[in-house]
């Protein structure tokens, strides 16, 4: 077989997939939401992601009204709260998920930066240390790829990392310093 008619194949493959890929995003699109959250929800994760807190409570809280029990909408809740520092609804609104769901390793991870921001440094090393047990990958920090669709251009300091140095800093007898 001639290396053109390789790639000929390799490229009808690629489109015929492009045009697939499509096809499904628009028949998914057009449908009803499948998940309790509803539209709010989904508009809510959308502006998250695009870095607009406001819109994305407001969305979070509307999902919340419509879906009371729907723990990804509180969750994602909490998480806004935090980006927009306010901490103290934030750290009532990781209260209220950990209640809900104890096993929340990720809630846990995100209470415990929330109370490490705060100052709150005995809480956060619980809940750091609660969360690595509960799931190990989540000392690791984001993998070079979820950095790169993040635009991250340095690797933060990972859980494990941080759990260590106030660990360190509380072992000393003058406790853990804010971080600046």
């Amino acid at each position: 077989m001639k290396p053109d008619s390789i790639y000929k194949g390799i490229r009808y493959i690629g489109i015929g997939l492009i045009f697939s890929s499509l096809a499904w995003s628009f028949y998914k699109g057009t449908g009803p939401e499948n998940h309790p959250g509803g539209p709010a929800f989904s508009r809510a994760v959308g502006f998250y992601t695009d870095g607009k807190y406001e819109d994305a409570l407001q969305y979070y809280e509307a999902s919340i009204r419509e879906n009371p029990d729907f723990i990804h909408a509180k969750r994602g809740r909490a998480r806004t709260l935090m980006q927009l520092r306010r901490d103290r609804e934030a750290l009532q609104a990781f209260n209220e998920v950990l209640e809900l769901d104890p096993n929340s390793a990720v809630s846990f991870a995100n209470r415990g930066i929330l109370q490490d921001r705060m100052g709150l440094y005995p809480q956060a090393i619980a809940d750091y240390d609660k969360a690595i047990k509960m799931d190990p990958h989540l000392g690791e920090g984001l993998d070079w790829f979820t950095r790169f669709l993040q635009d991250r251009k340095e690797n933060p300091q990972t859980l494990t990392e941080r759990l260590q140095t106030l660990r360190s800093l509380a072992g000393d007898g003058n406790g853990p310093v804010k971080p600046g």
